[in-house]
Parts: structure tokens; sequence; C-alpha cells
């Protein structure tokens, strides 16, 4: 197998398509609703809001198939084992499948679930109802997009995860068009438009897989032989990796869902103000995303080869550039944030609130750098203890310094403590990296 050398250049690359391919994600939402804030009323964007929330804590529990099919990917690709490679995306394959079937037979029981703890109007919750139904059909392709574009990340295959979210939002955002202002089918219609956009890029991922395969030599013989697609040591580390960074995701969740919380306990032209910020914030992750993601692919190959300075430098390149583009997104955010936020807030005590702690969220691209790096290093090298742990030691770091800070400080101290929780993200899983790298040799 050919390498190519890890370099600055090469780290670029490889980034440039992860930054456009993690931007399609969010895209797709935002196409729902102004969409459905061109047509339809305040009921239909309160139960795409109610429905979409309900879905998203289920899409993103799954997230952990995308991140353990990519460092499993990798090692195997370290190692130079092809069969390993191919038996990886199989099981990820299957596993999606199962998941997504599950999902989908117990749509009706999630929803009632969800609604029950969410709770909205009458007819807000008859459209979420719609959306979650609508959506649901797309489990299972969405899934199956998950374990595909981690085996894809896995290998390094960037362009082609581009690709794919690409598809999926161009088809989102027609269908969105379509459905709704054409035809007028409202929020089962938005809902609709997204699980046929998974399911058109699950068909091009599998396009997109069957042309890699063939060049890597096609299928192998045997691939699908029960001895080797069920090794127990095989499925005993998948459903390792996958559980813990399953339990790390819900933790990460408690923790923005505590910020967005502590901003609600100062009232409601705050929180209004700190969630358009946590906007601004989670577009800046998507961005720097893309680093994690070659941090995870090379990390893994360091696995798969036992190499330590492959890891040093994989954490090396890949740390220089994601802090030197979080500097960048935080000068960005502070220079043109205030004209931005005015611009698209409407409310004068929301975009006040927004304006006054917008020097808070330019900080966060800077100190979250090395939190999403070092997040990518220990998914590929499939760590998902250390991960659980570390995200687990964070938060309580987290609640501590809100719990000092916030009394005293009102909402300055609020996010104060937020940018002390993406220090201690980065910071734990710092303190867990000597012993990675013993585990190299």
């Amino acid at each position: 197998m050919t390498v190519t050398p890890l370099t600055r250049l090469n780290v670029l690359q490889r980034a440039w398509p992860l930054v456009f391919a993690n931007a399609a994600v969010p895209l797709a939402g935002v196409a729902d609703t102004f969409v459905l804030g061109l047509r339809g009323d305040a009921s239909d964007l309160a139960g795409v809001a109610l429905g979409a929330a309900i879905f998203n804590i289920v899409y993103w529990s799954v997230y952990f198939l995308r991140m353990g099919t990519t460092g499993l990917t990798a090692q195997a690709n370290g190692t130079d084992d092809e069969a390993e490679v191919q038996r990886t995306l199989v099981r990820a394959v299957i596993l999606a499948a199962i998941i997504g079937m599950l999902v989908w037979l117990i749509r009706a029981p999630l929803a009632e679930l969800g609604f029950a703890i969410l709770q909205g109007g009458p007819e807000a919750e008859a459209d979420g109802t719609a959306y979650f139904t609508a959506r649901s059909w797309g489990a299972l392709p969405a899934f199956g997009v998950f374990a595909v574009t981690g085996w894809l990340i896995g290998l390094g295959r960037s362009s082609e995860t581009l690709i794919v979210h690409g598809v999926i939002s161009a088809v989102n955002i027609g269908l969105d068009l379509w459905f709704v202002l054409g035809l007028g089918y409202g929020p089962g219609g938005v809902g609709a438009a997204t699980a046929i956009a998974e399911a058109a890029g699950l068909i091009v991922a599998i396009g997109l897989l069957w042309r890699i395969l063939s060049r890597r030599g096609g299928l192998l013989p045997g691939l699908f032989g029960r001895a080797a697609l069920l090794d127990p040591g095989a499925i005993r580390r998948m459903v390792d990796i996958n559980i813990n960074l399953m339990l790390r995701t819900w933790v990460m969740i408690i923790g923005f869902t505590w910020f967005a919380n502590a901003g609600a306990r100062r009232g409601t032209v705050l929180l209004a103000g700190n969630h358009v910020l946590l906007q601004v914030i989670t577009i800046w992750a998507f961005v720097l995303d893309a680093f994690a993601f070659i941090a995870e692919a090379e990390a893994g190959r360091a696995v798969g080869r036992k190499s330590v300075a492959h890891m040093r430098l994989t954490l090396r390149l890949t740390a220089e550039l994601a802090l030197a583009t979080g500097a960048i997104l935080g000068l960005l955010t502070w220079l043109i944030g205030p004209a931005a936020l005015s611009a698209v807030i409407g409310d004068s005590g929301a975009r006040a609130a927004a304006i006054a702690f917008l020097p808070y969220c330019a900080v966060v691209p800077v100190l979250g750098a090395m939190a999403w790096t070092f997040d990518g290093i220990f998914i590929g090298a499939t760590r998902g203890a250390m991960l659980r742990n570390a995200s687990l030691a964070a938060l309580a770091i987290y609640l501590v310094a809100d719990l000092i800070l916030t009394p005293p400080l009102g909402n300055h101290g609020v996010w104060l403590a937020f940018l002390v929780y993406y220090l201690a993200r980065a910071g734990s899983l710092a303190a867990y990296y000597p012993a990675l790298e013993k585990r190299l040799v």
C-alpha cells in the first residue's frame, strides 16, 4: 500500500472537503426551518422544532457508529489488513441496519415518550408527530450513511465524504421547496424530504464504495464467512468502543443542556442571546472537526502501525492547524460578529445580549481546538473508555465551575464556566495521552 507522507499541506488538502461536508450537515435543518417559515405558521415551526429535538436525541446517540467505524477502519488500514478493512465496513452496515429497523419499528412509542417530556400545544405536538413519523423512515439510510462515511474517513477519503453529504443537502433542500411550497405538505413533508435525502445519500455512498472497493481489488473471497465476520474478538472491540462512545455522547449532551438551562435561569432575553451564540459555536465546531476527522484516520493508522512517532506527528500537525484556524475564526467572530448579529436578530434585547457576550463566543474556537483535536486522536485510537472517563471528568469540572461562578457573576459566570468546560475536555484527554502512547509499544 502506498502511504502518503503526513505533512501540513497534506492535512490541509484533506481538510477542506471535510469542512464543506461538515457544513452540509446542519444545512438541512436550516433549510427545514427556512422553508416552513416562508409558508407555515408558528405551529408548523414549533412542531418541527419539537419533532427534530426528539429525533436528534436518537440520531446523535447513534453517531458512535460513524466514529467507531472510522477508528477501526483506520487501524486495519494501518496494518495493511484489507480483509479486516472490508469486514469492518460490513459489520458497521449490518449494525446500522439493525438499529435503523429498530428505530422505525418503535417510532410510535418513541414519539409518545418524547412528547410526554417535551410538551407543546396540541397543534404543535400533532405537527411534531407528523414530522417525526416521516423522518423515522430515513433512520436506516441515515445510520447507513454513518457507517459508510465512517469507513471513508478512516481511509482518508475526504472528497467522497463531501459528495455524500452534498447530495443529502441538495436533495433535502430541493424536496423541502417542492413538498412544502409546491404541494403544501407542511411538517410531514419536511420530515419526508429529509428521509428521502438520506436514502439518496446512501445510494450515492454505495456507488462510491463500489468504485473504491474495485480499485482496491474488489470484495475479498470469504468476506461474508460467519467465522471471520463474527470473530468474537473483533465483535467485542466494536461493541466496547461503540458503547463507550455512545456514553460519551450522552455525557456531552448533558453538558450542553446544562449550559442552555443555566442561561434559562438568567431570563428569556439572556437565554435567547446565549442560544444564538451557541449556533455560531456549533458552526465553528463543524469547521474545526475537519482536522479532528484527519486526526481520527491518522491516529488509527498509527495504532495499526504501532508507531508512537506517527501518533505524535498526527497530534502536532492537526493541533497546529486547528489552533491556527480557531484563532482566525475567533478573530472573525470578534470583528464581524456585532454586524452579523445585528442583521439576523430582530429582538433588541436578545440582540444586545448576544453582542454583549460575543467575546466569550469568540474565545471558544481557540480553546475548543485542542478539545476537538484530542477527541479525534482518541477516537482514531479507539480508546472508548478513556473518552468516556475524560468526558465524565470534564462534565464534573464544568458543573462545579458553573455552581461557583454563576451565582456571583450572572451570565458572565455562565460563559466563564462554559469556557472552563472546553479547557477541561482538552485537559482530561491530555492527561490520558501518555497512557495512550504506552499502549502503542
